[in-house]
């Protein structure tokens, strides 16, 4: 008992080590990715650190089964090269007790898995998808500063903004002063517009637009080139995000698990699958990393590091492959991605386990 108590608490420190030092090194490139991109405006600033927040889930979903697997990696690693596998052993300890508290801690991690992809990872998809709406329906957080250039587009128009001063900057209106906008499309409808004043509004159906004050329009002539000028009181000009940066309500990253399990469609299967793909990962990837871990003291703790990444990297890109091709329609949606955790339990896990126990056996004969 003192023994496995032993164990558990070795896998177990190494696996927490594992998963925070993981999770910060994927949260500080996620906090990148979103700065990059409120600093290009495409999000707004306001909004960084809640989209890195909710970003949690979707790392814990690959976090997760590695921590325990470089865990048992490591700590059986440690203890075998160490020589306290030799003792454990004349003492009477057998090696399918490692295999055993490895698992039970497989089941722990599993549930924790399940919990993240079933429940977290689809709230915080709609979080995010929620953020991401907020964004591009609240005026406050359109990417519009005093002195700088801005693209937008609205069906096939395509502006470029440019405003000398932006008031109101943490309000739910801007009020902005000195527009001058461009027509980028370049051809006969290709035009040019300057206010000395601007709001961006939304009409009943949730459009924006750009309302101007006093102005100008010059607009082109096709006939001859020839440019002509219309002065307004007032104006409206449809602008929006860019039609690659538009949210798909329809996101299956973001539909409840149990809206998944009444579905019958193709995607929602799919989804289903790949959400349950980690708890299957979890105790598959630790029946592997057992008999992996069992080293000679020779060897050292890391001889079988490179055999074990290779594992893990063949594991989750057979996974996505096929993903790739049940959603393709070229392979059936049973068995499935259950395929990949069968096939690594009958071609790895079963055969190492074998192995290892058919030595042991050699070696006391």
């Amino acid at each position: 008992m003192i023994l496995n108590r032993y164990i558990f608490k070795e896998i177990l420190k190494v696996q927490i080590v594992t998963f925070v030092v993981l999770l910060s090194v994927f949260l500080c490139q996620s906090l990148i990715r979103y700065i990059g991109r409120a600093a290009s405006g495409d999000t707004p600033a306001d909004v960084v650190f809640s989209m890195v927040a909710y970003s949690v889930p979707s790392i814990c979903y690959l976090m997760l089964p590695l921590s325990l697997f470089v865990a048992v990696i490591s700590a059986v690693g440690r203890i075998c090269s160490d020589s306290e596998m030799v003792v454990m052993r004349s003492s009477g300890f057998a090696d399918a007790s490692i295999l055993k508290i490895a698992l039970l801690l497989s089941v722990f991690t599993a549930l924790a898995a399940a919990v993240n992809s079933l429940y977290l990872m689809p709230e915080a998809s709609r979080a995010q998808l929620q953020l991401r709406q907020d964004a591009q329906n609240n005026p406050r957080y359109l990417p519009i500063e005093s002195g700088r250039f801005v693209n937008f587009s609205s069906g096939e128009n395509n502006y470029v903004i440019y405003i000398e001063n932006v008031q109101g900057r943490g309000g739910h209106e801007r009020h902005m002063g000195n527009v001058y906008v461009m027509n980028n499309s370049f051809g006969a409808d290709s035009s040019f517009t300057a206010s000395v004043s601007g709001e961006v509004t939304y009409d009943d159906e949730g459009y924006q637009w750009l309302d101007l004050g006093q102005g100008n329009r010059y607009e082109r002539d096709p006939k001859n080139g020839s440019y002509r000028s219309i002065f307004f009181s007032s104006s409206k000009l449809p602008v929006g995000f860019n039609e690659a940066q538009r949210i798909d309500e329809s996101d299956i990253s973001a539909v409840s698990t149990l809206s998944l399990l009444k579905a019958e469609d193709h995607a929602s299967r799919l989804e289903l699958q790949w959400r349950l793909a980690p708890v299957f990962a979890v105790i598959v990837l630790t029946m592997i990393a057992v008999p992996l871990a069992m080293v000679n003291p020779r060897q050292g703790r890391f001889s079988r590091l490179w055999q074990a990444i290779l594992i893990y990297a063949a594991y989750y890109l057979l996974l996505l492959a096929m993903r790739n091709m049940i959603n393709a329609g070229r392979m059936w949606m049973l068995p499935g991605l259950y395929l990949v955790p069968t096939v690594f339990i009958l071609l790895a896990a079963f055969p190492l386990n074998l192995q290892g126990r058919l030595l042991r056996r050699r070696k006391k004969a």
